[in-house]
């Protein structure tokens, strides 16, 4: 797909520009690329910039053949990633999504209209999971139902994954870029930032990006360690023993108070969740102990 990026005059063309960080994943990214082109939005309207995460794996012939622009990012991490595809964007409007990813044909048309009718400058959309061929059934169950509480998130705490969201501008000129240090939650932690700040966000039912479900669950614990690496670093430090004590208490209690506002198929699912769920969060708390006492080692030496 070839873009126009600018008329005689001069001005953008322009309106939204989507960034879709990428490692090693080009056979999912073509998936993706293929979904956007089938996009009910003029195509001289948006643009794609795909963002290499590892510049020694080479890119494949049909990444040029797409008509996208295609850089490299060196630093390590989603976040950086998009960062660098950022600072050659053309559009008023992000359009954020992953290389796993599959936009529905209206997914643009949906994100840009909710953030107009609701007069918003952030838009999280709706994130479909489905069961990837060979994929663990037990994995697929559990992220069925949460993997990405996306209304949820959008609705009560106003934040949103980059797998799906739209954002003018503008707000990262003036509240700054993804935190680079982070491997995850750091889009999490930059939209609660602008929601402090009174930026409005909303949810799109009808902006779908559809997600393949993890394949196992060693995926998702790998997956727990990362985001919790983040909270560590976020917050986990900044409490006060006591409150650390507690902090790894409650998470090794049975979560039923996490799940409960979740409306299940069946009594089988429910349980299913709650046990994967369970060890999920006993995962997380074994590697907060883990970065915890290496901290503590540090200091002593």
């Amino acid at each position: 797909m070839k873009v126009k990026e600018s008329d005689n005059s001069g001005e953008s063309l322009i309106d939204v520009s989507v960034i879709i960080p990428t490692y090693r994943d080009w056979e999912r990214l073509n998936l993706c690329l293929l979904g956007l082109k089938k996009q009910n939005f003029p195509s001289s309207k948006f643009e794609i910039i795909v963002v290499n995460n590892d510049p020694y794996d080479p890119k494949p012939d049909f990444v040029e053949a797409s008509g996208c622009k295609i850089i490299e990012e060196k630093t390590p991490g989603s976040y950086a990633a998009r960062n660098a595809g950022m600072k050659i964007a053309n559009g008023d409007i992000y359009a954020f999504t992953d290389s796993d990813c599959i936009p529905d044909p209206n997914w643009i048309k949906e994100g840009l209209k909710e953030m107009k009718n609701s007069k918003v400058s952030r838009v999280g959309g709706k994130i479909k999971l489905f069961r990837p061929e060979n994929g663990s059934y037990f994995a697929f169950v559990y992220e069925k139902y949460l993997a990405f509480q996306q209304e949820r998130n959008v609705k009560v705490f106003k934040k949103s994954v980059t797998g799906n969201f739209f954002a003018k501008k503008h707000l990262f000129e003036q509240f700054g870029a993804f935190d680079e240090k982070l491997m995850s939650g750091g889009d999490f932690y930059w939209n609660l930032r602008l929601s402090e700040f009174g930026e409005k966000i909303s949810f799109a039912e009808m902006a779908v990006i559809n997600h393949p479900s993890r394949t196992s669950l060693s995926e998702i614990a790998f997956k727990k360690k990362r985001t919790i690496s983040g909270y560590y670093r976020e917050t986990f430090t900044r409490l006060k023993f006591g409150k650390k004590l507690l902090t790894l208490l409650k998470r090794l209690m049975p979560p039923i108070n996490r799940i409960n506002h979740i409306e299940f198929e069946s009594t089988k699912d429910y349980f299913q969740v709650l046990i994967i769920r369970w060890y999920v969060e006993s995962v997380g708390v074994m590697h907060l102990i883990k970065l915890q006492w290496a901290s503590i080692r540090n200091k002593n030496i």
